[in-house]
């Protein structure tokens, strides 16, 4: 799959260049200005996959990152763009099931009070736009429930995923 760098729209190149059907911007398809990922992480144009910094952060013998060293990690995060976000978005495949917890999809849950809901999920708004005639955007948005009473607890939960389209 190539993605267009300006806006991240998926691009299908019939030729080595051209122009973004969504954004206009001109396009190479030869690895000089547009990476494509395969779902092993590697270069869908057949170079090495490149070890991200969370990768090669240290973890105790149970394989937690320590405090200090995420919270350095974290303080060093840049804001992605909304194209960086769609390029690093993997999707569920059309046929998966079972947990997607060990797999390597991309998934987003957040959970608290309605007002922390609101206003996190203005940083998730890109996701929208990944949704067109290949996939989809999964969303699940609900008041969680005590586990043990059944009774709502005035809190709320918001999941996010892309899929592919069956």
């Amino acid at each position: 799959m190539y993605f267009c760098d300006d806006c991240g729209s998926i691009i299908t190149p019939q030729t080595g260049s051209g122009e973004c059907g969504s954004c206009g911007a001109e396009y190479k398809v030869d690895g000089a200005e547009t990476e494509s990922f395969d779902k092993d992480r590697g270069r869908a144009d057949g170079g090495e996959a490149t070890k991200t910094e969370l990768e090669s952060l240290p973890t105790t013998k149970s394989g937690t990152v320590p405090k200090s060293e995420a919270m350095d990690w974290l303080k060093n995060r840049d804001r992605p763009s909304g194209a960086e976000m769609r390029r690093a978005t993997i999707e569920k495949p059309s046929d998966f099931e079972g947990s997607s917890y060990p797999a390597d999809i991309s998934n987003i849950r957040v959970t608290g009070s309605p007002q922390f809901i609101e206003t996190i999920a203005g940083l998730f708004s890109w996701i929208i736009d990944m949704e067109d005639y290949s996939r989809r955007v999964e969303i699940n948005l609900k008041e969680t429930e005590d586990r043990e009473t059944g009774e709502e607890t005035g809190n709320y939960a918001l999941y996010l995923s892309v899929a592919e389209r069956g």
